[in-house]
């Protein structure tokens, strides 16, 4: 119970931001961008990300071409689920900027997305794979109005996908990424 209090506390459950007096407190955003790894040389896809943000400096997100989701296309896909903690923010006027570190899972894959995720090794011929990764992001806020704002956030980071060689033809199961998107939230 006491580490839930603890966590509650730093993720600043108790108070809430004031923006020109009015409370505001992200909730979620959906951001559009690119990634730093290839999708294929006869087409890129859009790289999409949605957080949701269940308490002030906790968050949960997933950022993919949206292969399984979107579309069925036998696209290339990096895909990345994570837990993100506010390290830092600095507000001003109608801005704030934050630092964000992440933990979670990613999943690459070569072609049409299939249902659920395959950890550890991967065999000769395997389409999917998937390891844990850590991040770090830059994130900024233009508050346009009590609940509005458009977002930008820039992430880095590594994961270890032990089928990534056998998958996608690598040379090392470590997987370095970034990307950067913009968006809308509220």
């Amino acid at each position: 119970m006491w580490v839930w209090m603890m966590a509650a506390a730093w993720a600043g459950d108790v108070r809430v931001e004031r923006y020109q007096g009015r409370s505001v407190r992200p909730i979620a955003d959906l951001r559009i961008g690119v990634d730093g790894v290839g999708q294929g040389t006869d087409r890129v896809l859009p790289y999409v990300c949605g957080e949701i943000m269940p308490m002030r400096r906790l968050s949960i997100e997933g950022c993919g071409n949206g292969s399984g989701i979107l579309h069925q296309s036998d696209a290339p896909d990096m895909a990345h689920f994570r837990l993100r903690g506010v390290v830092a923010t600095q507000s001003s006027g109608r801005t704030d900027r934050s630092v964000i570190a992440g933990i979670g899972f990613m999943e690459v894959q070569r072609t049409a997305d299939r249902p659920g995720f395959r950890f550890g090794e991967a065999q000769t011929g395997a389409v999917e794979a998937a390891g844990p990764e850590a991040s770090l992001g830059v994130k900024g806020r233009y508050w346009l109005a009590d609940r509005g704002y458009l977002t930008a956030d820039a992430v880095v980071g590594v994961g270890h996908v032990g089928g990534a060689p056998a998958v996608m033809g690598w040379n090392s199961p470590i997987v370095p990424f970034a990307s950067l998107t913009v968006g809308l939230g509220l």
